[in-house]
């Protein structure tokens, strides 16, 4: 079964949380975005069954994985 990624990506003025390739939230903080994405990760997981990650977009590098549930 296909992961679900989350993506957090540096946006103007903050932080801008991805569901796939759909833009999904903005924050002010990265911790904001970091909590949101996790809590979106785990709850699809937990009540779903659907595997998910939660992965920082590093601007032009390889990206980082913050959680992966499944």
């Amino acid at each position: 079964m296909p992961r679900l990624l989350f993506t957090i990506a540096a946006a103007h003025e903050g932080w801008q949380l991805y569901e796939g390739e759909h833009g999904r939230s903005r924050y002010t903080t990265l911790n904001d975005a970091r909590d949101s994405a996790r809590l979106l990760a785990a709850t699809l997981y937990e009540h779903h069954g659907i595997p998910t990650a939660v992965v920082m977009d590093m601007a032009g590098r390889e990206a980082v994985v913050v959680s992966r549930h499944g």
